[in-house]
């Protein structure tokens, strides 16, 4: 495995509220600043890569697609399952 070396400084300014709310929480992890900085801003960066993904399909993909969105779920029994059983928060 390899591990990457540090190499580029990111600075930021930052309010003294958000970094002592940052700092709080990078503790209760048991985290650097940096640390925490770091993976809560790739995480982000990752979740709005994947929701911008491009998806390209041809004519009968989109037709088989938009036809299973359209198809009522009516006759499926493990779907009609799933939808009547309560979320875990309503319980």
């Amino acid at each position: 495995m390899r591990t990457e070396t540090k190499e580029s400084p990111i600075n930021i300014r930052a309010k003294a509220s958000q970094k002592e709310l940052i700092d709080i929480a990078a503790h209760l992890l048991s985290k650097s600043r940096t640390d925490f900085i770091l993976e809560a801003a790739c995480s982000k960066a990752e979740d709005v890569l994947l929701d911008q993904r491009l998806f390209l399909i041809d004519d009968e993909q989109i037709n088989a697609f938009n036809h299973a969105i359209e198809t009522s779920f009516d006759s499926n029994e493990k779907i009609q399952a799933l939808l009547s059983r309560k979320s875990l928060w309503e319980k």
